[in-house]
């Protein structure tokens, strides 16, 4: 009993010392939020728009969320760490631009599909590894959706996230509100 309490305090003071350490690595880098559509509803997408302080020249990004795995439309989340990141701009206006190019997406018809580079990767962007995420339009009951994807290799199944209009709406209006609370940024 003894030596399972040595065992389990010298895991835990490995693991303080490691934390500590990390504050000053580029490990755990700061993410400034400048909106996000975060809500109690399970069926509500994660997005945030965000800069990374620590970066210069100051860079936007937009993180959709995290992709789940599965045939097209139903996908099983599982992977709490990786997010997929699109670039934004350097400013505030060359964010909105990016986000209404974005939007416009929206209005392909359905099953249409184009390419976006972004990023695939865990908490933060990684501007030196692109990827190239196939977004395909799609319309569930009442709603149009972007379904952006990454193959997997496997016949009909796709590593896939889905972004509702109302969703990119409401994250879009977000940042232009943040634009004119704050016209200097």
């Amino acid at each position: 009993m003894k030596n399972m309490k040595r065992i389990v305090l010298s895991l835990a003071l490995a693991c303080i010392s490691v934390l500590a350490l990390a504050q000053n690595s580029s490990l755990l880098r700061p993410r400034i939020e400048i909106a996000d559509t975060s809500s109690d509803d399970v069926k509500s997408t994660q997005m945030e728009v965000f800069y990374m302080d620590d970066e210069s020249p100051r860079m936007y990004y937009i993180s959709l969320g995290h992709l789940g795995i599965g045939p097209a439309l139903l996908q099983v989340d599982f992977d709490p760490v990786f997010e997929v990141f699109l670039p934004l701009g350097g400013t505030l206006d060359e964010a909105i631009g990016r986000l209404e190019e974005i939007k416009e997406l929206f209005k392909m018809p359905r099953l249409e599909s184009t390419e976006i580079t972004g990023s695939f990767a865990a908490l933060y962007p990684k501007n030196d590894e692109p990827v190239t995420f196939t977004v395909t339009s799609r319309k569930v009951v009442f709603s149009k959706v972007l379904e952006f994807s990454l193959p997997t290799g496997s016949e009909g199944i796709i590593r896939a996230l889905h972004i509702t209009k109302s969703d990119f709406n409401s994250i879009l209006f977000a940042v232009k509100f943040h634009k004119r609370l704050h016209p200097n940024e």
